[in-house]
């Protein structure tokens, strides 16, 4: 093998390594790269977690609404909650004792 032929295989094998490189750069970088789609499916993961817990709170929400058109339930709450009385009606309030 002589000095020529050896030099152009160091060439193309070099030529060769930063093509490889620059398509993995180009993949790997901008709107459609592989580092933004993950960021996006991880962004996407989070967002629909977030749904699934509002979602869930809007439930709660929408029977605690059913809840309150019943009367017997709106006077415990402001009973309990309000300390709230009927006409001629005593609150006691039991209040713990401080430790020392």
């Amino acid at each position: 093998m002589t000095k020529h032929a050896s030099k152009r295989k160091k060439r193309a094998w070099i030529l060769g390594c930063l093509l490889l490189l620059t398509l993995v750069l180009v993949l790997s970088m901008g709107k459609r790269g592989f580092i933004q789609q993950i960021r996006i499916k991880r962004e996407r993961k989070q967002l629909m977690e977030e749904i699934e817990i509002l979602e869930e709170q809007k439930a709660m929400l929408e029977a605690e609404k059913e809840k309150l058109d019943d009367l017997e339930y709106i006077e415990k709450i402001a009973r309990e909650k309000y300390g709230m009385a009927r006409e001629n009606e005593d609150v006691y309030r039991v209040v713990p004792a401080e430790t020392e």
